[in-house]
């Protein structure tokens, strides 16, 4: 078995046997949820890693095209999450905050589109954030008024991990493997606590379509590789994959989850046809406020609820734009406000309905069994991510083997905690 720079405290909650067990049910158990409704798209959220490897034995599998693969024990620090690699994740020519803006922006720089994403935060109708543009506006004082001429290496963020969410994968004609994704936080005295997560697509790759079915499998087998590699040749293969993931071609969006004004607030970001970002509704993220109303748009949404129960209780339907926040905000030790399904004819059939279309989101997913940042500025993660990761490690040596069951929304984990 392979498992490389792991903490003995976290290596102990993640014994091999245990993770035999916790495999075999997850399986059974993905396997009858592949029955149900139809393949969910990817959910992007602020996610984090772990800093002990998750071993996972993939067994020896025949091969999508010819000859008998060798699929590697999984460990999750060497194929599915990256934080303590400094020797990778702090080498500037391979990823840093700098050279994550100049590829999400193309242009080969990133200063200009930095300086209009942390600008908007204070120009959005339905929250509006200071902080963001005051750090800019500190940045224009040190390094002048045209942002193209910006130094953004000397900006104060540090990446804190990079992360492998093949298990987001599109499984259908046409569709992905799945997410790349880099987190980052700030270390500015007044710009914290801020993290943001960049997201790039992983498109459809060689071994990737077998008998005309999209499946994943060849690149998921090139990540579990990783696994089996020790010392230079897996910093070496990890560098070749950073380079081949971070590129424009395949950015996708931005997300930031920070408190700089209390409330915690969580937004996403996706590219404007001006060359900069905005920020849509979130992705599964209901907007309990506008929805607990009542009014047309609640009178709406139940009948919706109504008409997709038995799929929405089992976390497959994706949320109609019309029901989604642009942001969501969670105040720290006071309870939230749960969602309503009063009138709801359904509710009485699931009881646990409520919870379902709840913890697809930020708001309740990072208030149930976690924290609300999973990579800490530390590198250090969270306790439920940690669940995360050994749930991924099973799913991924699963599509190695062209047998994976389309995952819900939300938590990946085996029977998540349900917000209250």
């Amino acid at each position: 078995m392979l498992s490389v720079n792991s903490s003995a405290q976290v290596r102990g909650r993640l014994a091999l046997t245990t993770m035999r067990r916790v495999r075999h049910a997850f399986l059974v158990c993905g396997l009858l949820l592949l029955a149900c409704g139809p393949k969910p798209e990817p959910q992007p959220g602020v996610d984090g890693g772990a800093d002990a490897g998750v071993e996972v034995d993939a067994g020896t599998d025949a091969g999508a095209d010819a000859g008998v693969v060798q699929i590697p024990d999984i460990a999750v620090d060497r194929s599915l999450f990256w934080g303590n690699d400094a020797g990778v994740v702090d080498d500037a020519q391979v990823i840093s905050f700098a050279k994550l803006m100049a590829v999400a922006a193309g242009d080969g720089h990133g200063g200009a589109l930095l300086s209009q994403w942390f600008h908007r935060f204070a120009t959005t109708a339905h929250s509006e954030r200071a902080l963001p543009a005051q750090f800019i506006d500190a940045v224009i004082a040190q390094q002048g008024a045209d942002p193209t001429q910006w130094d953004l290496s000397l900006l104060p963020f540090k990446v804190t991990g990079i992360h492998n969410r093949i298990d987001l994968a599109k499984l259908v004609p046409g569709g992905h493997c799945g997410e790349l994704r880099a987190s980052v936080s700030s270390s500015d005295l007044t710009l914290q606590p801020f993290h943001a997560l960049f997201l790039f697509n992983q498109p459809l790759g060689e071994g990737d379509v077998v008998n005309g079915q999209v499946t994943c499998e060849g690149t998921a087998r090139r990540w579990a590789a990783l696994s089996g590699l020790q010392g230079a040749a897996f910093e070496a293969a990890l560098r070749t994959t950073i380079a081949e993931g971070f590129t424009h071609e395949r950015f996708a969006l931005l997300e930031t989850v920070e408190f700089t004004l209390a409330p915690w607030e969580w937004r996403q970001w996706v590219p404007a046809a001006d060359g900069g970002v905005e920020n849509p509704p979130m992705f599964q993220q209901l907007d309990v406020e506008r929805l607990n109303a009542p009014g047309a748009l609640r009178d709406d949404f139940l009948a919706w609820v109504d008409a997709n129960a038995a799929q929405l209780a089992q976390r497959r339907v994706l949320f109609p734009d019309r029901f989604r926040a642009q942001s969501i905000r969670v105040t720290q030790g006071i309870p939230r406000v749960p969602l309503s399904l009063a009138g709801a004819a359904s509710a009485a059939s699931f009881p646990t309905l409520r919870q379902e279309l709840e913890v697809v989101g930020c708001a309740a997913c990072h208030t149930a069994d976690a924290e609300f940042v999973q990579t800490r500025s530390d590198r250090s993660v969270s306790p439920f991510y940690e669940k995360e990761l050994r749930a991924r490690a099973v799913h991924l040596a699963a599509m190695a083997r062209g047998n994976a069951p389309a995952p819900p929304f939300g938590p990946l984990q085996p029977d998540p905690v349900l917000p209250p």
